[in-house]
């Protein structure tokens, strides 16, 4: 049996690596909606509404167990919620490929946020695997994948993303007694509310009609509670027990499904070889942090000096 309070470093590593593949098809179901005609932000606020109607009365069951951490739960939720947010709108309002790859420039907010917050000590194997990692973004970047389309309010909105999602996740790994349901909560109701705000300030302003809405419910709630929300809960419960950075490089994983993914189904943002080089070298960043790992992680040590 697997000890999920004092997990091994590699358990709670391979949990953010395969969830975070399945993050790498966050797209599809954003494009179903834009093309059904609810557009910009309303597609991500209808895409994180669901989870909100499960949490939120298991939040209210379990408040008692909340109620001390409920300032740092709103806290993380805000930061990872932006993040989210950021990201699941740029995904809509630029490409694919570029705002996934603008997105996964956290491996460097997260290392260096946890070098100066966290006391993170920082092998030489990181500094290759983030190298490495960066290397393979810039040649995905440089080829035809998504180069074609002029930059935009979607490419900054990936570039905050990442900042903001770095953020979050030192403050999991911080504080990392906070209750998972309280900062899940927290983070949907804030992914939710900051896309609103991106659909009024970006557009489109107007809110789709509700019979449009109620025709991709279905959609919504299977997207929503059978892949987003379980795979956020496995990476903040990873968090509590690994550093940002090294999160924030396992999760390299969705690059390469969301860039492969686009390269099939998109024909303008269609990778060539220049593209598959980058993917692998992202790929191999991921295999460095995982293969030059410790077994368990030292709970105590990391704990002293971090609340």
């Amino acid at each position: 049996m697997f000890d999920l309070s004092n997990p091994s470093i590699r358990l709670a590593s391979l949990a953010v690596f395969v969830s975070a593949t399945v993050w790498g098809l966050y797209w599809v179901p954003l494009r179903i909606f834009d093309a059904a005609g609810i557009g910009g932000g309303w597609s991500v606020a209808l895409l994180n509404l669901p989870p909100l109607l499960l949490l939120g009365p298991l939040l209210l069951w379990q408040f008692g167990a909340h109620r001390s951490f409920i300032g740092r739960a709103v806290m993380i939720g805000f930061f990872a919620g932006a993040g989210l947010a950021f990201y699941a709108s740029g995904l809509v309002y630029s490409t694919v490929v570029r705002t996934t790859l603008l997105f996964y420039l956290t491996p460097v907010w997260s290392t260096l946020i946890g070098l100066i917050w966290l006391g993170e000590r920082v092998s030489w194997q990181r500094w290759v695997a983030i190298v490495t990692g960066l290397a393979g973004m810039f040649l995905l970047l440089s080829g035809s994948g998504g180069s074609s389309v002029p930059l935009n309010i979607g490419d900054l909105l990936g570039f905050l993303s990442g900042i903001f999602w770095a953020v979050g996740a030192a403050m999991i790994r911080r504080f990392e007694g906070v209750p998972l349901v309280g900062m899940t909560f927290f983070q949907f109701f804030f992914t939710a509310l900051i896309a609103l705000v991106c659909a009024l300030a970006f557009g489109p302003r107007e809110m789709p009609e509700l019979a449009t809405f109620a025709s991709q419910i279905p959609l919504a709630v299977g997207a929503a509670l059978g892949l987003i929300l379980p795979t956020v809960a496995v990476i903040f419960w990873a968090q509590k027990f690994l550093f940002p950075g090294r999160v924030g490089l396992l999760m390299m994983s969705e690059v390469l499904v969301a860039v492969i993914s686009a390269s099939i189904f998109i024909p303008e943002e269609r990778m060539g070889l220049v593209e598959w080089i980058g993917a692998a070298m992202i790929i191999g960043a991921c295999l460095i942090e995982v293969l030059t790992i410790a077994e368990k992680p030292d709970a105590k040590a990391s704990r002293e000096g971090l609340v």
